[in-house]
């Protein structure tokens, strides 16, 4: 947790707002956040070793750290990431929606809780409860992947 959130102030990044090139990500000035943690003691479930051995190329990787908030029942679009993403939960209600056996299924997250995306193409999007959430995210990337987002189709089960 302490390099999550060490990493979170470090290279804390913009709201989703797109899909952009890695290089051309716009990242908060540091001296604009403060010091400390960003979140601390979230308990992640589904906590797997191997997305993030698969993200990890020849001992390397990219990380990105993003801020998501969403409004009260609102949703981020369907998309996937070329690698695993850990999200804790720091206020509100995630709602982590996506396909499993051939369901729509969504698992809601409240704020001290989190999950792991295992990414590589796994689809889903985030649903805000009735008050919507803030969440940190971590991405662990394979170097040089265009962006940690990709947007997808909703799976057959969601739409």
């Amino acid at each position: 947790m302490r390099r999550i959130a060490l990493l979170t102030a470090v290279a804390s990044v913009v709201l989703l707002g797109g899909v952009a090139g890695a290089s051309h990500v716009q990242v908060i000035d540091p001296a604009l956040v403060p010091p400390g943690f960003l979140a601390a003691h979230v308990d992640v479930a589904d906590f797997q070793i191997s997305p993030f051995a698969r993200a990890v190329q020849n001992h390397r990787a990219d990380v990105f750290v993003q801020h998501f908030q969403v409004a009260p029942n609102g949703a981020l679009p369907w998309h996937t990431h070329p690698g695993p993403a850990i999200v804790a939960v720091v206020r509100g209600e995630l709602g982590y929606q996506h396909e499993v056996n051939g369901e729509c299924m969504t698992t809601w997250y409240a704020a001290g809780t989190g999950f792991v995306d295992p990414g590589f193409g796994h689809v889903h999007r985030g649903l805000g409860g009735p008050d919507g959430f803030d969440a940190y995210t971590t991405f662990v990337i394979p170097s040089g992947s265009p962006s940690q987002t990709i947007p997808a189709p909703a799976p057959e089960a969601c739409s």
